[in-house]
């Protein structure tokens, strides 16, 4: 059975998929550096979430973001 299964990408014109093929090392490639990306985008946001900083100046900062937009986009 795994000889037929060895032979049936050959059979079908695949080869150049197989990792020891430039197109399929290409999309191994680009498959690290995705999962590189999403395990940083992970951290990045357990990072945010228990981060040390006090509620305060959380508070803080998005009242100076909702004071900077109401710059921006005045009531009239």
């Amino acid at each position: 059975m795994n000889i037929y299964l060895m032979y049936f990408a050959e059979s079908l014109g695949l080869e150049f998929l197989a990792p020891q093929g430039v197109l399929g090392l290409i999309i191994l490639v680009i498959g690290l550096i995705f999962s590189l990306m999403m395990f940083y985008v992970a951290y990045i946001s357990v990072r945010e979430m228990y981060s040390n900083t006090s509620l305060s100046s959380t508070e803080r900062k998005k009242n100076e973001q909702k004071e900077k937009i109401a710059r921006l986009y005045p009531q009239s």
